[in-house]
């Protein structure tokens, strides 16, 4: 029984209390109608429970969506629920954001849900997703290399986003509007083959049905077995983050050692926790991507990095890893301090000079002191550059510059975030980590030319250096 089965999906997943105000959304075809009545006849088991019909016209049909929109204007009426409706733009949208139509159609659902959810104050969103769309869902994250969170699919609910319809077929929403007399509306382009879904649907499971007629039934059962281990893999994973990496300014930084002696799903899970924290979200993330990072993180390749979607780059090296934006990589532009005072350098790093006889922050890495008759204006600040050479603190002959960083366990990936600081004479400091011999000064002969950073990039670089795991 149609209803049956909704009504136990429904309290399996804690869907629907009395009293929720309800916004769903409606397209007019078969599933979201059965969704809407469905909702109707729910009412008897959820006292005083309401229902606010969302619609989007995506105008990607001409008159055939505006009359599905009329459609579902006039179903809301004759069911007195309230009805709120947009037309957008999704083909602007899509091109504006570089998104598939499908991504951008579905963008652009889900953000009027939200505002109609807003606006009324309601407290869940329902779809119509059917077993169905598990199914084709399932498949098209295998086709594209989804691990085992990927093949969850379509999660029955979620936040405050429940589907309902997700144990029930096409078949069995469209024989249940027949048996209450009510029509829908049929998108025409559901025939078409320019969507992979539409394939999937037409061409690809009509084939594995050949093979077992209840495959859609199976492939939904997989969904429900890779949801089970996803989460528990999920919760692991959440508290051995926890232990490794931190997220700091500008992305999330991590014990590349201790990452390596977990199993594979929960370093999988852990990277997966990482592009959230920096992306915001894991949209376009496949295996495929994940198995990049656990190469890199296992070569020890310090040189090797990872482009992923979104502008997230990974990068490991010397016991650490890190995964930013790649925008927060650049080096610093170089940059003249003509005199005392605080000189703001880039967005990430602020710059102190000061004559000073206070040495309460000798030894500190993010302080230099320098005998003022030696270092004189104007001090450049600038990045690494290759064929840069200075004289390490405690040393008589010069070193180059990359073979220190080397020494010192510099990962490649923060090597351009190291302010190199110097004066016409040469560098005199290597800041945050070595001052140039050359440049030292006396700690009983004051006053002392004192030169102190402060930004993201000094704290992750000393987070990387000094202590890259999590406390």
């Amino acid at each position: 029984m149609f209803l049956g089965k909704i009504r136990k999906t429904v309290d399996s997943f804690g869907m629907l209390d009395p009293g929720d105000v309800i916004v769903a959304g409606v397209s007019g075809g078969s599933d979201s109608m059965a969704l809407l009545f469905a909702l109707w006849d729910l009412r008897e088991f959820y006292p005083d429970t309401d229902v606010v019909v969302s619609h989007v016209n995506h105008g990607l049909r001409g008159a055939e969506s505006d009359e599905d929109a009329e459609f579902v204007r006039e179903a809301a009426r004759q069911l007195d629920f309230s009805f709120e409706c947009v037309r957008v733009d999704t083909e602007t949208f899509r091109k504006k954001r570089g998104l598939s139509l499908e991504d951008a159609a579905r963008e652009l659902r889900y953000s009027f849900f939200n505002d109609t959810l807003a606006k009324h104050s309601a407290h869940r969103i329902a779809t119509a997703h059917t077993l169905n769309d598990q199914a084709e869902t399932v498949i098209m994250r295998l086709i594209r290399g989804s691990g085992s969170q990927g093949l969850a699919g379509i999660r029955p609910s979620v936040g405050n986003i429940i589907r309902p319809l997700i144990n029930v077929t096409k078949l069995e929403a469209r024989e249940y509007l027949q048996s209450k007399g009510v029509s829908w509306r049929e998108d025409s382009t559901n025939s078409s083959d320019e969507f992979l879904r539409n394939r999937i649907r037409n061409e690809l499971v009509p084939l594995l049905e050949s093979y077992n007629p209840a495959v859609e039934q199976v492939l939904s059962r997989v969904a429900a077995v890779c949801a089970a281990e996803a989460d528990f893999i999920s919760a692991e994973g959440e508290k051995r983050f926890g232990k490794i990496a931190r997220v700091v300014e500008g992305g999330v930084l991590g014990d590349a050692e201790k990452l390596l002696r977990d199993p594979p799903a929960i370093r999988f899970s852990v990277m997966r926790k990482s592009i959230l924290a920096v992306k915001g979200d894991l949209n376009s993330v496949s295996a495929k991507h994940l198995f990049s990072i656990d190469e890199v993180v296992r070569s020890g390749d310090s040189s090797a990095e990872v482009d992923l979607p979104g502008g997230v780059v990974f990068h490991a090296g010397h016991g650490v890893f890190f995964f930013t934006r790649e925008e927060n990589f650049h080096g610093f532009p170089p940059t003249e301090i003509k005199s005392h005072g605080t000189h703001r350098v880039s967005p990430d790093l602020e710059v102190t000079v000061e004559l000073t006889d206070d040495v309460s922050l000798w030894g500190e890495a993010d302080v230099g002191y320098f005998p003022p008759q030696k270092v004189g204006f104007p001090i450049t600040l600038r990045s690494f550059s290759e064929g840069d050479r200075f004289v390490p603190l405690g040393m008589r002959g010069a070193k180059k510059l990359k073979d220190f960083f080397i020494d010192e366990k510099i990962p490649r990936f923060l090597r351009k975030k190291v302010p190199i600081f110097e004066t016409r004479d040469g560098i005199i400091w290597v800041g945050g980590l070595r001052t140039d011999n050359r440049f030292r000064a006396d700690k009983t002969k004051g006053p002392w030319l004192r030169i102190r950073i402060c930004g993201s990039s000094q704290k992750l670089l000393d987070l990387a250096v000094r202590s890259p795991e999590a406390p």
